[in-house]
């Protein structure tokens, strides 16, 4: 077959148009469920079968592992068009960040050697040169104003400050903003931001946002070094074109500018990150910019039942109405001969909602569920609980999540918690977290050390000896504990690590692949730490990194999306945000009450002065407003296939305010929601499970 036959063979026809379409500009409309990215896959096998260079080819995608997704995809495509799938490797496809590091590589050979900043190494930077950039000076100086206003209010936070200044800096160089201007209107916080500037460049360090920020400016400078960076690109496409932030935006449309095609994919109605600086009006408008552009829409949702399609987009019209691009997305005729359910229920404390969850994922174990051309009985991996928050804690200080896990501890039902489900949930971690604590001050006592050692290492790292762990802490603390003098000492956080799971024998443990993931990632924390602060070589240093992990690392190192793609059997807790490209046969909403959906509204609260930010808050970024609300309902709803339940809890554990349903709950209809808590839905076979 031709690539026009394969094209045909395996794309809807409104696929079809869009991958088939020469326009140079195109906008792609995809609904939820409706094949966005196997669209984009054969648009490139389509390129490149009709004669464009592998290297012509630039995508953008919002993740590395959606990167990934699309590489798999894309190779597939090649194969079934008779073209060899390694060809991938000349292509471009992944993030933008990773793009403009090689842009700036190729511009500038220096940039080579820089370390990059992931958002957590950003904050080590700030913390181990707190000093050095001025940071002290804020904090004091916005001190003294809140204790003025206020005598009871206390001094301003260290964390907090450092989460302000290194947000300030990513929003400077997402919204394209002048630290001369910052300088003008705060003249402390502009020379910190330039101070930064400045110390990465020394250093050789680069964050996510300045990559970019660097590459915008080459563009709009018309540096003749990015021309012939980017001279082998033709065609530019973009996945997730909803969530580019205003940076982003002026990258792809310089990009474009200089090269041949540009084909966006993406749906406004489930643009879900404002709150981070993402501009839904890039997709609203695009139209209006490009004149001549052609616009498809993917409205056959293959995912979901006709119930979910009709239900969900119903209430994004009713709920955004005007604010959104009008579409009518239809349930693929087939999902609607299979066993399926939708139901909403509303519960008096959060204890009960959680144990009817775990019994109804336990009922329905087992059943029957038609997988492509497969038949099989569900299993655990197949379920997911969607929450706002996972790891917020309730007034009793509880998890969100603690009222599932623990009601599905109960029906002995495997689960794993996704993103913003913290590394530090495990046992494991915690015990290397308060080893470390064992040395933050330099009076190691062999008492208490047997006393932690006795209740609670033994139970978690059950060969190690306490011989071998006191060995290793008491030479840690003369190594960390030394007075300074002289020349500085290399004493490596990671080292430390490694003795210490050394001494806990953990080359005998029969721990879990979730637990050895989550142990690797508190190892990436020492390496994250090591990259930025060279040495722990003295009490201060040791305890700026215990703080770290305490303030910052508990709530940001989160086990990740690659564990999901090994599979692990157990049901997936998460975040709608984590959730977002996934998809699941069985999906509950839980803690839907009022307050939660919608959140309360948020108003812009950064560092950088409003006025020079204010483009960025009149279209709602950096804030929680409904529609940003609205369109989080809306995408956690659409992750569903077969089974969708809401569901909420008049009392949270702790609380004493009684909660009603959410608006949202009751502004999602349809004739065949119901709300009987013991119906079972209909065409069940218990089958072997897979």
């Amino acid at each position: 077959m031709n690539v026009t036959q394969v094209l045909q063979t395996h794309l809807t026809q409104e696929q079809l148009s869009a991958a088939s379409d020469p326009s140079t500009e195109i906008l792609c409309l995809a609904c939820a469920g409706s094949g966005k990215s196997r669209t984009l896959a054969f648009r490139i096998a389509r390129l490149v079968a009709q004669g464009a260079p592998p290297e012509s080819i630039l995508a953008f995608t919002f993740t590395e592992k959606a990167a990934e997704s699309i590489k798999r995809r894309v190779a597939e495509a090649l194969q079934k068009s008779n073209l060899n799938a390694s060809i991938i490797g000349a292509m471009y496809i992944g993030t933008i960040h990773s793009y403009c590091k090689f842009l700036l590589g190729e511009m500038d050979a220096k940039y080579r050697q820089f370390d990059v900043l992931d958002p957590n190494r950003l904050k080590l930077y700030l913390i181990s040169r707190y000093s050095s950039l001025g940071i002290k000076e804020i904090r004091d100086k916005r001190t003294a104003l809140r204790l003025q206003r206020d005598p009871q209010s206390g001094a301003q936070k260290y964390f907090e400050t450092i989460e302000k200044i290194s947000d300030a800096w990513s929003n400077l160089n997402d919204e394209s903003l002048n630290i001369v201007d910052v300088q003008k209107e705060n003249n402390e916080l502009g020379n910190t931001l330039q101070k930064i500037y400045d110390g990465l460049n020394r250093e050789q360090f680069i964050d996510y946002s300045l990559m970019i920020r660097l590459i915008v400016d080459a563009l709009r400078n018309n540096d003749v070094r990015i021309d012939a960076a980017i001279k082998d690109i033709k065609h530019l496409m973009v996945d997730e074109y909803q969530d580019v932030n205003p940076a982003q935006e002026f990258l792809i449309r310089g990009i474009h500018e200089r090269v041949g095609t540009l084909f966006v994919v993406g749906d406004d109605d489930q643009a879900i990150y404002s709150w981070r600086g993402a501009d839904v009006s890039n997709i609203l408008n695009f139209c209006n910019r490009y004149p001549k552009a052609s616009a498809h829409y993917l409205s056959t949702n293959f995912r979901s039942t006709t119930k979910i399609v009709e239900a969900s987009a119903g209430f994004i019209a009713r709920q955004l109405a005007s604010q959104r691009i009008p579409k009518k997305p239809v349930a693929f005729s087939e999902n609607q001969n299979f066993s399926n359910q939708f139901g909403k229920f509303f519960f008096s404390q959060r204890e009960e909602e959680g144990r009817w969850v775990a019994s109804r994922i336990k009922n329905l174990l087992g059943m029957g569920y038609q997988d492509g051309d497969v038949f099989r009985g569900l299993s655990p991996s197949d379920f997911a609980i969607l929450m706002k928050s996972t790891n917020s804690s309730e007034q009793n200080e509880r998890p969100r999540h603690y009222a599932f896990t623990q009601a599905l501890k109960a029906e002995d039902i495997d689960y794993y918690i996704e993103n913003q489900g913290s590394i530090f949930d495990f046992k494991c971690v915690q015990i290397l977290h308060l080893t470390f604590e064992k040395l933050r001050n330099n009076d190691l006592d062999r008492d208490n050390l047997k006393t932690f050692f006795d209740s609670e290492i033994i139970h978690v790292y059950k060969n190690t000896r306490f011989s071998n762990i006191s060995s290793v802490l008491t030479k840690w603390q003369r190594e960390i504990h030394q007075p300074i003098s002289g020349a500085r000492r290399k004493v490596s956080p990671q080292e430390l690590l490694h003795e210490i799971l050394h001494a806990f024998n953990i080359q005998d443990s029969d721990f879990t692949d979730l637990e050895l993931h989550a142990i690797g990632m508190f190892s990436k924390i020492m390496q994250d730490i090591e990259s930025v602060y060279i040495s722990i070589d003295s009490t201060s240093r040791f305890r700026e990194i215990l703080n770290f992990i305490d303030q910052v690392a508990t709530g940001s190192y989160e086990t990740s999306q690659d564990i999901l793609i090994q599979k692990p059997n157990a049901v997936f807790i998460s975040t709608i945000h984590a959730a977002k490209g996934l998809e699941f046969p069985v999906v509950f909403l839980v803690d839907v009450q009022s307050g939660r959906f919608p959140g309360s509204q948020r108003r812009y609260d950064g560092w950088l002065p409003s006025d020079l930010m204010q483009n960025a808050i009149s279209r709602g970024a950096y804030q929680n407003n409904r529609e940003g609300e609205i369109r989080l309902f809306y995408t956690a709803i659409t992750r569903a296939e077969r089974y969708l339940y809401l569901s909420g809890s008049a009392f949270l554990p702790g609380g004493t305010r009684q909660n009603s349903r959410s608006i949202f709950d009751r502004e999602l209809i349809h004739p065949e929601i119901t709300d009987d808590l013991s119906l079972m839905p209909s065409g069940l076979k218990k089958v072997e499970q897979r």
